[in-house]
């Protein structure tokens, strides 16, 4: 699904308004070919960022709910991709992802939304990780499970040890089939955030989600391909694409020597009993 990245110094202001009055009938959107959504959908969400007004939201909204309804999960990623792209190179303001973000129903569609929203968004004077702070807000404000596992997802696939004051306690608010949909997420890395995230939601878990964060944990040790990472991230993302800062970086041995007595502290706590065998096996703790 290629298209031409927008400029918008090309477009008159109101190149999109009769389509946006026009969508207001619902015969008009029903009457849009199913391979015409993405594009549309495209452009709207160009078109929002730059006017943020209730009836572009309403219209981008609209044919993106039928996208939900009739075109696969892999489409929508490749339209969540190219519209990062475009926003990523300045051709519309960030918030052009919120009314996608407000309907998405995939987990990984949405974390990939999220995680564009929180890399695009200007960081603020006073406050350099404002794109991130702004997905955790989100989260209070959504309610469809795989949005809460994408926004979750998206802080944590950051890496960046700058959020993690954001995320204490976002695991309270994951309902069940969120949790679970979050922790089936396939990791890029493995980063020290999410290690001890994970650790600190394990001390606050009851005991049916504690063996299942445990084998996540487990998981996690092979993510980064024997690296366990402290990371940094430029934000906004400049043009050029991501820039990454490593400032820490260690063997899952070394790792688990760090995080050692945290996991044997959790192990002879854990319920049921050896829940947490294969994770200290993983970390190469007390072996």
């Amino acid at each position: 699904m290629k298209r031409p990245r927008s400029d918008r110094r090309a477009l008159p202001a109101d190149y999109l308004e009769p389509l946006v009055s026009a969508l207001g009938d619902p015969a008009v959107l029903a009457g849009i070919r199913r391979a015409e959504l993405a594009p549309v959908a495209f452009q709207l969400a160009l078109y929002f960022g730059m006017r943020r007004d209730p009836a572009t939201a309403a219209a981008l909204g609209g044919v993106y709910e039928r996208l939900v309804s009739e075109v696969t999960v892999e489409d929508r990623a490749s339209l969540v991709a190219e519209l990062a792209g475009a926003l990523q190179s300045g051709a519309s303001s960030a918030l052009a992802l919120v009314p996608i973000l407000q309907r998405e129903r995939d987990a990984a569609v949405a974390r990939a939304a999220a995680l564009a929203l929180a890399t695009s968004l200007p960081a603020a004077q006073d406050d350099p990780i404002a794109g991130p702070r702004s997905v955790r807000a989100l989260l209070d404000h959504t309610e469809h499970d795989g949005v809460r596992a994408g926004l979750v997802g998206a802080l944590l696939e950051l890496g960046d040890r700058r959020v993690r004051p954001l995320l204490d306690g976002a695991w309270r608010q994951l309902p069940p089939a969120a949790a679970d949909a979050l922790i089936a997420l396939p990791r890029r890395w493995c980063s020290v955030l999410e290690v001890e995230w994970l650790l600190d939601w394990m001390e606050d878990a009851d005991p049916a989600r504690f063996a299942e964060l445990a084998a996540a944990l487990a998981r996690l040790a092979t993510a980064g391909e024997g690296r366990v990472l402290d990371l940094e991230r430029e934000l906004p993302s400049p043009p050029s694409g991501e820039s990454l800062r490593i400032l820490g970086e260690w063997s899952v041995r070394d790792a688990g020597e760090r995080f050692s007595r945290r996991l044997t502290d959790l192990a002879r706590r854990a319920e049921p009993a050896g829940a947490l065998a294969q994770a200290l096996a993983a970390w190469c703790v007390g072996g």
